[in-house]
């Protein structure tokens, strides 16, 4: 049998990252000399002989230098947290940059991208050379002219390097003098410093590559030079690369290179489950928001706390993927004054990542982060989520403290879809009981204020059985999983923890008023005395003001410092998705027209951007 090859390819990480890691694949901590911590199960670039100290010039060369002097392989290459090589025979698409964007490097990598070891191997085995593609720079934003070009049009680089770097090739090594001037004068390059190279082709180049550059730092003065300045050997070893390929090939156009794409991943903090912050009086709450709503969520959080007790503690919870840092700070800032209040942010991406979940008219797909909590907080036991569009007039504690043992979570009838099954809308009844299943479509519960039994939770279903649950098209998307799959273990709320206002006027006398009497008394009970004031429905106070409990939600918002953006927000800048939801609800077309542009013109102020934006899509909508 033929020996295996040994390969290495080391992942530089500069801090705790998420990474893959395997035989071949293996994460190495550069800068250790500059730093007092060391992370676990990571190699070191300050072991044996090294250049550590150096990598605030040298960047992620401290690790290539170490292999080089430490390492023993057949291959040595290199990567970076954020970027890998495609080693899969899939072709994907790229960015303008060249690159592959993904979120995370999370499992589901491993086979999408041929990350695991049987696949490297078949892609690295039988070539000298691996790299990522070549690009010609002059397709590329900015389109530069040559790699001199290029370099001497860097934000905060300095052109003369360029030309010193090659300057001393020709002193130094002017065997070189050729390969360089082709390449500094071309227009092709691969970037990243990201290569896989045989043994004795890489102890070659290191030993060139090393040699200009100690020469280079010799004879340049980096003390004034800016702290991305200072990074210039790193920057300057990208193009000695490509000077060195150019010569190998130059000598020896029979050499196997192979060029691979380059995946890079947006995301690759390390995701940290969220234990208790308190360790009694506690009520852990949840919430789920992308960054064009942290405005609404501002306000809801507002809510809760000027309705909360001075008894108890507040674990506040923030399921995103997008929120800003500025964002985040100024949401933190709100509770500098409430020590009984913690507020922490959970990234949704990565759990996420391998699910189709979609938004769906005035839904978005943050409503299916609710599903997270069970596997973002395993310590948990009894979990309150509640979504952000609403207002809370009572303090949360009561409804945190209701018994449900037994249960998988307790939430409050939906008046709305009771109304519809019983007649306000024939259809849904059919719905509920072909599709989903029910067996009592009048127990239907709406899911804006969840008080969750995770415990029960997780032993129904474990996360990724949710998510696939999820990723089936019902019409009210995660409500009607868990109604399906809760059923006959749901503790019923009074309907004032949860009472859905008169949508747009109309709700209450067109769907809610269909709801059996019962239904009606108990909505009607809770409409005079709401604990929690749910917006839920396509129109919302920061759409209109004359919305139902419209001044409820302003008199709250007035505090928050997200007050003026709300303002902004009714006649400026909409989203994309608040765009699609106002045109599928207002469209011109059919019976009712003329309402609806009776209607367009109550809400819409005439020539604003909204407004522009908004005629352009129901024009669309229209042909």
């Amino acid at each position: 049998m033929t020996k295996k090859p040994n390969i290495k390819i080391l992942i530089t990480c500069h801090k705790k990252t998420s990474h893959i890691s395997n035989e071949i694949l293996k994460p190495i901590q550069v800068n250790c000399a500059n730093t007092k911590i060391k992370m676990a199960h990571m190699l070191h670039d300050d072991d044996g002989e090294n250049i550590s100290a150096l990598n605030p010039m040298y960047c992620e060369l401290t690790a290539q230098y170490w292999a080089w002097k430490n390492l023993d392989a057949d291959y040595y290459g290199f990567c970076h947290y954020r970027r890998y090589f495609n080693f899969s025979k899939t072709k994907y698409k790229e960015d303008e940059y060249g690159n592959i964007l993904e979120q995370y490097p999370g499992e589901y990598i491993v086979e999408k991208y041929g990350q695991d070891e049987s696949s490297v191997r078949k892609a690295v085995d039988g070539n000298d050379i691996i790299i990522t593609e070549r690009k010609d720079i002059r397709r590329m934003p900015g389109g530069r002219g040559n790699i001199i070009d290029q370099y001497g049009r860097a934000e905060y680089l300095h052109r003369g390097d360029i030309h010193l770097i090659h300057a001393i090739i020709n002193e130094l090594t002017p065997e070189y003098s050729k390969a360089a001037d082709a390449y500094l004068h071309g227009h092709t390059t691969s970037f990243c410093n990201m290569y896989i190279l045989k043994k004795d082709i890489f102890f070659e180049y290191c030993e060139w590559l090393f040699l200009v550059l100690a020469e280079f730092c010799k004879r340049t003065d980096m003390k004034l030079y800016s702290t991305e300045a200072l990074r210039t050997p790193g920057h300057l070893s990208e193009r000695l690369f490509g000077i060195f390929l150019r010569k190998k090939q130059m000598d020896n156009p029979r050499l196997k290179i192979k060029e691979l794409q380059c995946v890079y991943f947006k995301k690759t903090d390390v995701q940290d489950n969220l234990d208790p912050v308190y360790s009694k009086n506690a009520i852990p709450i949840v919430f789920a928001a992308n960054n064009n709503f942290v405005p609404v969520f501002a306000t809801c959080l507002q809510s809760v706390i000027d309705t909360s007790s001075q008894n108890r503690n507040y674990d506040i919870v923030l399921i995103q993927s997008d929120v800003s840092t500025e964002n985040k700070k100024i949401l933190q800032e709100m509770l500098q004054n409430h020590s009984n209040f913690s507020l922490r942010f959970y990234d949704a991406s990565r759990l996420l990542s391998d699910y189709k979940l979609e938004a769906k008219e005035h839904i978005s797909v943050e409503t299916y982060y609710r599903f997270l909590i069970q596997s973002a907080m395993p310590k948990y036991e009894k979990v309150l989520y509640i979504d952000c569009d609403l207002i809370v007039k009572k303090d949360l504690a009561e409804l945190y403290d209701i018994d449900i043992d037994g249960y998988m979570l307790a939430a409050a009838l939906d008046p709305d879809f009771i109304g519809q099954v019983n007649g306000a809308n024939p259809t849904t009844r059919e719905y509920a009981e072909q599709e989903l299943h029910l067996s009592n479509p009048y127990a239907y519960f709406q899911a804006g204020v969840l008080l969750f039994n995770e415990k029960e939770m997780r032993k129904a279903h474990p996360l990724n059985q949710w998510l696939k649950f999820a990723t089936k098209p019902y019409r009210y998307s995660d409500q009607d999983v868990l109604n399906v799959h809760c059923q006959g273990r749901v503790k019923y709320l009074d309907m004032k923890w949860n009472m859905i206002f008169n949508c747009n006027h109309e709700r209450v006398p067109k769907v809610i008023a269909y709801a059996p009497a019962e239904i009606q008394e108990k909505y009607n009970a809770a409409h005079a005395d709401p604990a929690i004031i749910h917006y839920a429905g396509f129109m919302k106070p920061w759409h209109n003001p004359n919305e139902e409990f419209a001044e409820d939600f302003w008199s709250v918002a007035r505090k928050t410092p997200f007050y003026e953006k709300l303002i902004y927000s009714m006649n400026g800048e909409k989203t994309e998705h608040e765009i699609n939801v106002l045109a599928k609800n207002l469209s011109f077309r059919g019976r009712n027209k003329d309402r609806a542009r009776r209607l367009y013109g109550k809400l819409i102020k005439k020539n604003s951007t909204f407004d522009r934006a908004l005629r352009k899509k129901l024009n669309k909508n229209s042909d």
